[in-house]
């Protein structure tokens, strides 16, 4: 199978994956929300943020590492060395969650902890989740370096629909945070049973930890792991909510809740885009490894350029067209809700920029120059805390989102340039700007039939009716992205293929 084609595979099954863990997460949240309402959520989305710090500070970098040296290896056909590096990087991850989770629970059991709000029980449960949540992390990221993208689809989808059932559940019966936090720890397990099951089919684990790394590998995982050790700190800072930590200290569980629920939804939002970048790295750095010039060839502009174009097309009109709807939306979680319509508008529109330069920093990494990364990311994370020690005191959860979504956009617009300019790559302005005004177009009719009929789903029935034409009215792709368009109709269902064929031809007309 070729590059792109398994690229537009993997797609279709990150798709899969993606819009099944929107549904799931979508109904879970609505539903907790109505059961539990602002409080409650506040101090659930408090320990879930906590738990993935752990997670974070338990892995510095060695996921990311798996995907792209595995994905590498496994390119060159080097299936024993794949093995063996994922066997040392297993090793470490749970030397090193188990440090980690153990300093956690010693921390809950001594007389000075208390954390906001003070909960021991709480803690000790997320002390307990660090070993799972790091093993999870690295089997997925295995998962991911072998591009095959369907037994990881399959995985998650069961995983998550497995903690959908059972959080709202416990809800239901009234249960409480503590088991909604159980609810996380057997979803953490489920998924690592079905993964683990797929795994020894690429990576054989018999005699692998004996095995030596090359040095010369070994010298660029560490290099590598250091590198994206730095970016995870300041992602966690820019992209895991930080702005928790000073909401609890200067505002209550309601305004955590606000930020907390509308920072989720937002992400959940750019999800959908990131099907498509999600796929990238494990692509270029298989290309990398069959000794493609590290991918800066014309083959990786002219697959970068189409990046942006595909992430645009997508990222856009979601961004725009739920922040125009906002207000009709958040009416699903209940009338407490409502103050978090202007939080969610401003994280929707501040994460189009963010989902543009995922592509941006994952040609940075394929080409080994993700030091750039986190030297833009420290200054990034500094606005980002600067702007929430000012903002936050004053205006709660609304001046949360637009510490995060400045400092998103001031990194993004930076990392974008840099990569153009310092990798002589190609970045379709004329083509973002277009499909930027059809995206405002088709979010301008959604948002005014939302305001004066108050129909939601009117308003995306015509939000999505309006945006083709617009893309069209705009002559907003080209023939480059017909081409690109038209390749993933044999991945679609026999039944959509003419449907979508002519969809093409309408967005972007026959020479």
């Amino acid at each position: 199978m070729s590059v792109d084609s398994k690229v537009i595979s993997n797609t279709w099954w990150n798709a899969l994956n993606t819009l099944g863990g929107l549904l799931f997460g979508l109904i879970t949240s609505i539903a907790l929300a109505r059961m539990l309402g602002p409080t409650l959520i506040g101090q659930f989305h408090y320990w879930i943020w906590l738990s993935g710090l752990l997670i974070l500070v338990s892995s510095p970098g060695l996921g990311q590492a798996m995907t792209k040296f595995g994905a590498e290896l496994l390119g060159k056909q080097d299936r024993q060395t794949a093995s063996a590096l994922f066997a040392w990087l297993l090793f470490a991850e749970l030397a090193l969650g188990g440090l980690v989770g153990g300093a956690t629970l010693l921390f809950a059991w001594a007389p000075w902890a208390s954390a906001p709000p003070s909960d021991p029980v709480a803690l000790i449960l997320i002390a307990i989740t660090v070993v799972p949540g790091v093993l999870e992390r690295l089997f997925l990221a295995a998962a991911k370096g072998t591009q095959e993208f369907r037994s990881l689809s399959q995985s998650s989808l069961i995983g998550n629909l497995f903690y959908a059932f059972c959080a709202i559940t416990v809800a239901s019966l009234g249960l409480g945070v503590h088991a909604l936090l159980l609810s996380i720890l057997a979803r953490r397990i489920v998924t690592l049973a079905l993964i683990g099951r797929k795994l020894p089919s690429h990576y054989t684990m018999q005699r692998a930890p004996a095995i030596s790394l090359p040095p010369e590998l070994s010298r660029r995982l560490l290099l590598y792991c250091r590198d994206v050790s730095l970016i995870l700190v300041i992602d966690t800072i820019l992209y895991e909510r930080s702005e928790l930590f000073f909401l609890s200290r200067y505002a209550d569980d309601a305004q955590i809740a606000y930020y907390s629920q509308s920072f989720d939804l937002a992400m959940k939002a750019m999800s959908i885009p990131a099907i498509f970048s999600g796929v990238l790295l494990p692509a270029f750095s298989s290309l990398a490894g069959q000794g493609y010039g590290g991918g800066l060839s014309e083959r990786f502009n002219s697959l970068h350029t189409s990046s942006y174009r595909v992430l645009a097309l997508i990222a856009m009109p979601i961004g725009l067209g739920a922040a125009a709807i906002t207000p009709a939306f958040v009416l699903l979680y209940g009338p407490d809700f409502l103050p978090m319509a202007p939080v969610l508008s401003i994280l929707l529109v501040g994460n189009i920029v963010g989902a543009l330069a995922s592509v941006s920093a994952t040609v940075l990494h394929s080409a080994d120059k993700q030091s750039f990364i986190v030297r833009l990311g420290f200054v990034a994370a500094v606005l980002n805390i600067g702007l929430d020690l000012v903002l936050i005191p004053r205006y709660g959860a609304v001046g949360a989102a637009v510490a995060n979504s400045a400092s998103q956009l001031v990194s993004g617009v930076v990392g974008i340039s840099y990569s153009v300019r310092r990798l002589n790559l190609t970045f379709p302005l004329r083509s973002v700007a277009r499909i930027a005004l059809a995206a405002l177009s088709a979010s301008a009719v959604a948002g005014l039939i939302s305001s004066w009929l108050g129909g939601l789903v009117l308003a995306i029935a015509a939000g999505i009716l309006v945006y083709p034409v617009m893309l069209r009215a705009f002559a907003a792709l080209d023939t480059g992205d017909r081409a690109l368009l038209r390749q993933m109709h044999a991945y679609l269902p026999k039944q959509l293929e003419p449907a979508y064929q002519s969809l093409v031809d309408f967005l972007v007309p026959r020479p």
